[in-house]
């Protein structure tokens, strides 16, 4: 009985190890031809007797990266552009909150201290900051991961993404809002690297729901946790074209 198992066990991850040589958007062609070889299966698109061909599309849909063959500089250019529009709302969210919540009192954020604070920033070593543990601990997380997925929903890669991240986090310490309080040691730390690890979890949790298609619970879902794969993306079913077909 243990060995019967086993040995099922294995044939199900050899299955499922050869599956992956196929693009995920063709899901139901991996398991009829997952011991086809590459050619095969490419030959097989020109098959006009399978079912669902068509001359302009193939067998299935899917639902696309931007700029997934792009280069990196595209991606982190497009990318910059949401995170400079997510950072002007936040500094206006900051700006218009309680002192409780900011930190930042309106009356001394005249041209001339936040002039003084940002060269403090420069000068000074970052500092211990007092804000809500909910701020530190939800809100930084929260904004590193949407730093990650700015590019990683771009298909970049995981280094790629990770220094993207860190390299936005340290713009949002030492330029942002540096022009209203000093460098905060907690954010520095907190926001790249739990960014980092929610931003790839959010990323792979996407990926993986959008196989089947996105329901209606999950796409709400994906805009909570996964926002910037909404702004590049959006949740479109597009026909994969044949010339499309990505080894």
């Amino acid at each position: 009985m243990h060995h019967r198992f086993l040995i099922t066990l294995l044939l199900f991850f050899a299955v499922e190890t050869q599956c992956k040589v196929f693009p995920r958007d063709l899901r139901s062609w991996e398991l009829r031809e997952s011991l086809c070889s590459k050619a095969k299966f490419q030959a097989n698109l020109q098959d006009k007797s399978l079912i669902g061909y068509n001359s302009s599309d193939s067998v299935a849909g899917y639902y696309p990266m931007r700029n997934k063959h792009a280069k990196f500089g595209t991606k982190a250019w497009r990318g910059s552009l949401f995170v400079f529009g997510f950072e002007i709302c936040s500094s206006a969210f900051l700006y218009v909150s309680p002192k409780s919540i900011s930190n930042w009192d309106r009356s001394e954020l005249t041209l001339k201290n936040c002039l003084n604070n940002f060269k403090r920033a420069y000068k000074d070593p970052p500092v211990l900051d007092n804000d809500l543990w909910i701020v530190n601990y939800v809100g930084h997380p929260y904004q590193g991961a949407y730093f990650y997925n700015a590019v990683r929903s771009q298909n970049a890669s995981i280094v790629q993404s990770s220094l993207f991240c860190f390299g936005h986090s340290m713009f949002w310490e030492y330029f942002t809002e540096a022009f209203f309080e000093q460098p905060s040691i907690q954010d520095i730390i907190v926001t790249p690297i739990t960014g980092i690890v929610f931003g790839e979890l959010a990323h792979r949790a996407t990926i993986r729901m959008s196989r089947n298609g996105f329901t209606w619970y999950e796409k709400g879902l994906i805009v909570l946790i996964n926002p910037m794969y909404v702004l590049n993306n959006g949740f479109k079913y597009r026909s994969l074209k044949q010339k499309s077909v990505d080894w």
